[in-house]
């Protein structure tokens, strides 16, 4: 038995096939090419007994009109519903198609207009899909949800969707034709992504036509250029197989060097989850800079969040294209993977990886700390660092009637290399990799009680300022202090979530 396919003459089956247990988003710009999208995949259901087929805000007609009498499934079950009704019913489409389907049924295609989602945000979009995709796993059904309306405001906000979605695709006009753009597209044969197809309609039906501009071969021939090939490691693509002939996965570190050290224009994407492995990373990408050039794309996966800003700046000086943070979706991966396409990497490559290793490493002692320690340390690094990394020392005022040593008690240092003291009254703090633009932030994360009620502001210190700590001996300084002890958990409420009322099933139109 075939499986249901989006049935577009002239297209391979890994880019219109659909998987049982899945759904699948496509939006069109108006409901007629919907409609040719809607009796496409009908078409393509021809070998399953029953589907069901939900339209919202207009009538069946005009998608099965677009059919022959033999085409189709052997039963279709047909739901409408009013434009009036039409926002209830898609709120109650979980509830309503296991009603509407039966035992035998293995696909649903409901259509319904952008508009039918207005006052919806993304996180009650994102539930709504996570519901219709438990219910279509344990179903083991496919469901099409063919959306027309304003392509440009939706089809953005269902690529972070990927989890719940197996594919998404937009059909929109392209020179004086159609294009169907598949962000991605999962099934049987793998996944693909960012591929365009120009298509018409031949006769009630949507064919491919090849338009060399648009479908371009992704993968050099034999002794050409490499320019679209992209090299990765196999933890970099989240367990997905390859997206497209045009990528390569390897295993590790180890497996894809040999294949990166032969690129010349490729994209090499690396994955890294641990702090410890930077210098490493560091290393290996300035490695393959110097070897290989300007014109291969050196891109860095954070699969857990493990870099600080001063990790990224030394990837980025010792080679890297791009760093791209973790938990970001793999469908904004590949568009982060597009904007490094067609650039050469415009850096200066160091000699020697090891001094910018160096100074980028933060100092091996943390915490609280006499004021010459902190003088010492704050000076060293504010000279070596120079560009490298852009570290800030600070001096805060305790506000009246609070003394400096009262403020540490609600001081927490969690991270490696950031220092605090007290000198002449102040609060010094050195946070090492801590951009100017950061600072307030990472105050709030140092003290327990907001920072503006602890002290009068902040000033910045310049290396003059940390040098003139070097005054007479009278300047008191305070050793190291204990650490304070953790406050006692404070109880918290315990929230109840209310279940909404289930709205009105959509039950206006019967089935034939």
């Amino acid at each position: 038995m075939t499986a249901p396919h989006l049935a577009i003459a002239g297209m391979p089956a890994e880019f219109v096939e659909m998987r049982g247990g899945s759904v699948y988003w496509v939006v069109a710009a108006g409901s007629a090419p919907a409609d040719l999208l809607g009796a496409s995949a009908l078409i393509g259901a021809g070998d399953l007994d029953d589907v069901v087929l939900a339209t919202l805000g207009r009538g069946v007609e005009p998608m099965l009109s677009l059919l022959t009498p033999e085409q189709g499934p052997a039963r279709v079950h047909m739901f409408q519903c009013s434009h009036q009704g039409m926002q209830l019913a898609l709120r109650g489409l979980a509830e309503d198609l296991p009603r509407a389907s039966g035992a035998t049924t293995r696909m649903c295609i409901v259509q319904f207009p952008v508009a039918a989602l207005d006052g919806w945000d993304d996180a009650r979009l994102s539930r709504w899909c996570q519901r219709l995709q438990q219910w279509a796993q344990n179903a083991a059904q496919v469901l099409l949800l063919l959306c027309h309306g304003e392509v440009a405001t939706l089809a953005p906000r269902l690529l972070p969707l990927n989890r719940s979605c197996a594919g998404v695709a937009q059909l929109h006009p392209h020179r004086g034709a159609l294009q169907l753009l598949l962000h991605y597209w999962t099934n049987s044969h793998g996944v693909v992504a960012q591929r365009a197809f120009t298509v018409e309609q031949v006769e009630q039906r949507l064919q491919r036509l090849v338009d060399p501009e648009v479908e371009a071969p992704s993968v050099a021939g034999e002794g050409g250029s490499d320019r679209d090939l992209f090299l990765a490691q196999a933890d970099v693509l989240e367990g997905a197989p390859p997206l497209s002939s045009a990528w390569r996965l390897y295993e590790g570190w180890a497996g894809l060097m040999p294949a990166a050290l032969q690129a010349r224009e490729a994209t090499v994407v690396v994955a890294i989850s641990e702090n410890a492995q930077v210098d490493a990373l560091a290393r290996l990408l300035h490695r393959l800079r110097r070897e290989r050039g300007d014109a291969v794309k050196l891109v860095v996966r954070e699969l857990q969040p493990c870099l600080r800003y001063a990790d990224e700046r030394l990837l980025l000086q010792c080679g890297g294209s791009l760093v791209v943070p973790a938990h970001t979706p793999l469908p904004r991966l590949l568009t982060l993977l597009d904007t490094v396409q067609r650039q050469r990497w415009q850096g200066q490559l160091a000699d020697d990886p090891e001094p910018l290793i160096r100074a980028h490493r933060p100092p091996s002692i943390s915490g609280q700390v006499s004021a010459s320690r902190f003088r010492q340390i704050a000076s060293e690094r504010i000279d070596q660092d120079g560009s490298a990394v852009e570290s800030a020392v600070l001096a805060l005022q305790p506000v009246a009637g609070l003394r400096a040593e009262q403020t540490l008690q609600q001081l927490r240092i969690r991270r490696q290399g950031d220092l605090a003291c007290v000198y002449r009254g102040q609060v010094r703090l050195f946070l090492f990799g801590c951009r100017r633009d950061a600072i307030e932030q990472a105050l709030g994360n140092l003290f327990r009680l907001p920072w503006r009620e602890l002290f009068d502001g902040y000033q910045r210190l310049a290396e003059y300022d940390i040098a003139a700590m070097n005054a007479s001996g009278s300047d008191p300084e305070t050793e190291l202090l204990p650490q304070p002890a953790e406050p006692a958990p404070v109880a918290v409420a315990t929230v109840v979530a209310v279940p909404f009322a289930t709205p009105t099933p959509l039950r206006l139109g019967d089935d034939a």
